[in-house]
């Protein structure tokens, strides 16, 4: 069983973790973890509170941190317990509550102008619960249907486009709160006078300080010690200054009072009878949004999380848990959104204590705060929360606006400036829209620059695997030119396929000797085609006919052969197929052509004396002796000629027929390495290396064999060695041939 304490993620029985846990020296680092994440929390609260209940709403504020409050004592136990990983804590954060200010804000906009402020506080209050509960209900919906890492596939400038924009919508929410006005040109001025200047000045200070120390100072205790230091120095100032705490308040540079327990109390929930449609519809556009930012923090956070603890997370699990637990927080009157948070994790991973423990202190400490800790949040100055806010949305921008530049291609950085542009200036929703035209807009464009053809090659280097005679083989090395091979690959589209079309238009036209007779599409690694290009295969079929030029396809996937057929690219004239089920098979029937043109196709028989008479040069007289040392065997369909793995005693002469080699692997699955017909030799690498046949030999075309034996070639080379001497050159001008066919290949496929 592991240690609470150690850095696997296993924790074995809950039971057995917890009274590990337990022990006291565990305890008290335990309480000192969940000590500084409650500061941490704590202080951020008050900005919540106040980018949800500002304006009209000013009044519930103390309602908001209520609902804070509640929030996390019902999301961090449940979280904590259920979690895949122990150092999960998942808390409120800002993004999303963001959002949720902004759904507020649709909702009192909405609103009619003489409605009760009571009667506004609870229709907020539903709207609220209901994007909670719409939110966790999708998480809980993609843990159960398996689809939590769905979302990897996002692409990535998408996501960073989408974070940079609402980074800005952060720091303007952090603005509007303070002065309730947004930041734009027209705005510049306002900002710039005495009284605001004051208002907003100490703010941006507070968050450019913590931005600046946390750059350097990589611990988790900055924000705190920052938060501490700013309060520190504002009450110093206080009581050094003319004025007093109590004028200061008035003057709305405190936040507001809250009473001495915040109990909660729900809203009365029959002024909600004045709630008119439309309120509830203004805030549709805003929940769909907060959807989709809770959902891409939650993955995003979760990942972080994996690299800081060093384990994997089950994010099956994690968005079923986090999407309970944010449904039952609304159902308890809470609703604030909460996810993972990194930073408590790196603590938790850093202290080396037991996470679920931490979560269930923290959870405690929070129900403690609910019920005695209040009067604190009155002496808190406004400029803290709101510079918090500011901070948070500041560290996006950094990290995706700045950041990102060193790191990513031109390319997805501008779809990242475009996408925050979008969303700074119209919004979430339209900027993810943009987003996702600008990406496919890029993703065709760089698709269209991807050469659709994989390889290019001709029949002097490319044979098919039908083994021929040396003769044979000879003259398709020459007069292979005329095959040119294209192996596409891909979704081939209109701006692909027209690209490609010009390729083999420029290659026709170079044929200036007219030597390309046959043009062979392979389609094996084509994984789609749009009906669009059929425009460019017809055109390019029109030219290949009219240059005399045959244009065979193969290897087509059978979605496919309808739409080639049906565009009379894979017609069949005359007996003359178009279409092959592979590229071997139309390679030797582009080869058969070739050599039946030349007369060789119809040699049925290829006796030794002749190779060695016109390949080796030897004499009619020494190629007599032949005869004594060869072995003639007829064969018939089906015989073997030799199995796999056994001893190289002999190699054979094909005079006439065809055999195929098979090689068997060892689960027993047979595979046709390639055929050989008259002319051809078989077995002779292991004959002259002394090893175990590498493969078997079945006839499937009967004829006659002629077997030379080791004792045989032996006995040759002592009695007739003029002739051992054709033997051996005939073999090695055979072997040599097919090293300087398969070098040349390797070559054609390297450039």
């Amino acid at each position: 069983m592991a240690q609470p304490d150690s850095a696997n993620g296993s924790d074995g029985t809950l039971r057995q973790a917890l009274g590990q846990a337990l022990q006291p020296r565990m305890l008290l680092r335990s309480v000192f973890a969940s000590a500084i994440i409650w500061l941490l929390m704590a202080s951020a609260m008050p900005s919540y509170s106040r980018l949800i209940f500002h304006g009209p709403l000013e009044a519930y504020f103390a309602a908001g941190l209520s609902m804070v409050l509640i929030s996390q004592i019902v999301v961090i136990p449940i979280t904590s317990l259920l979690a895949s990983d122990h150092a999960t804590l998942v808390v409120p954060r800002s993004p999303t509550v963001v959002i949720q200010g902004m759904v507020a804000s649709s909702v009192v906009a909405a609103a009619p102008a003489d409605m009760p402020q009571e009667a506004l506080f609870a229709a907020v209050f539903l709207v609220i619960v209901l994007s909670a509960v719409l939110t966790g209900g999708f998480l809980m919906l993609l843990g159960y249907l398996r689809a939590g890492g769905l979302i990897r596939y996002l692409p990535y400038p998408i996501v960073g486009g989408f974070m940079a924009g609402l980074g800005w919508l952060i720091v303007n929410a952090g603005f509007g709160i303070l002065l309730d006005l947004r930041l734009n040109v027209q705005s510049l001025p306002v900002l710039l006078e005495g009284a605001v200047l004051a208002r907003w000045l100490p703010a941006v200070a507070f968050a450019l300080s913590m931005f600046a120390l946390r750059a350097r100072v990589k611990s988790t205790l900055i924000m705190p010690a920052c938060i501490i230091a700013f309060f520190v120095l504002f009450h110093a100032w206080v009581l050094l200054g003319p004025g007093d705490v109590a004028s200061l308040a008035a003057d709305g540079w405190l936040l507001p009072e809250a009473w001495g327990a915040l109990r909660w109390q729900l809203p009365d929930f029959a002024a909600v009878a004045q709630l008119d449609a439309s309120m509830v519809a203004a805030s549709a556009g805003g929940i769909l949004t907060l959807i989709v930012v809770c959902t891409l923090n939650l993955f995003f956070n979760a990942s972080a999380q994996e690299l800081i603890v060093e384990r994997e997370l089950d994010f099956n699990r994690e968005f079923r848990v986090n999407g309970l637990a944010n449904m039952a927080s609304s159902l308890c009157g809470g609703g604030i959104l909460a996810y993972h948070a990194p930073i408590s994790s790196t603590l938790v991973a850093n202290m080396r204590v037991y996470g679920r423990m931490v979560g269930l202190i923290l959870a405690l400490m929070f129900l403690l705060t609910l019920f005695f800790g209040s009067a604190i949040f009155s002496l808190i100055p406004r400029f803290i929360p709101v510079g918090l806010i500011i901070y948070f949305g500041l560290q996006f921008m950094k990290e995706w606006l700045i950041d990102s530049w060193s790191s990513l291609p031109r390319q997805d950085y501008i779809v990242i400036v475009v996408i925050a542009l979008a969303t700074g200036l119209f919004g979430l929703l339209t900027g993810i829209a943009v987003g996702v035209v600008v990406a496919i807009s890029f993703f065709v464009l760089e698709y269209s620059r991807m050469d659709v053809i994989k390889q290019e090659f001709s029949g002097s280097f490319h044979r098919s695997n039908l083994d021929r005679s040396f003769a044979q083989n000879q003259l398709l090395q020459k007069e292979g030119e005329g095959i040119q091979i294209l192996r596409l690959q891909g979704y081939i589209f209109f701006g692909t396929a027209y690209r490609f079309y010009e390729h083999v238009v420029s290659r026709i036209n170079a044929d200036d000797s007219g030597r390309l007779r046959f043009i062979i599409l392979d389609f094996k690694s084509v994984r789609g085609l749009d009906v669009s290009t059929i425009v460019d295969f017809q055109k390019l079929k029109k030219l290949t006919d009219g240059r005399g030029i045959e244009l065979l396809i193969s290897d087509a996937s059978p979605p496919l052969q309808p739409l080639l057929a049906g565009g009379g690219i894979t017609e069949e004239r005359l007996g003359k197929p178009s279409l092959f089920d592979d590229l071997d098979h139309a390679l030797e029937w582009c080869e058969s052509i070739l050599l039946h043109e030349a007369s060789l196709l119809d040699a049925q028989r290829v006796t030794v004396e002749q190779q060695l008479a016109q390949h080796a040069f030897l004499r009619p007289r020494d190629a007599s002796a032949l005869t004594t040392f060869l072995e003639r065997m007829e064969t018939a369909v089906g015989d073997t000629v030799f199995n796999q793995g056994d001893e190289s005693d002999s190699l054979y002469f094909i005079e006439s027929g065809r055999v195929d080699v098979l090689l068997r692997d060892e689960a027993g699955h047979v595979l046709r390495l390639r055929s050989m017909t008259a002319g051809a030799v078989i077995g002779e690498v292991g004959f002259y290396l002394g090893k175990a046949r590498s493969a078997g030999i079945v006839v499937t075309e009967a004829g006659v064999l002629q077997r030379l034996s080791h004792d045989a070639l032996r006995q040759m080379e002592e009695t007739a060695p003029q002739t051992a001497s054709a033997i051996h050159v005939l073999i090695a001008s055979m072997l040599s041939d097919r090293l300087s066919t398969t070098n040349r290949l390797v070559q054609e496929l390297m450039d």
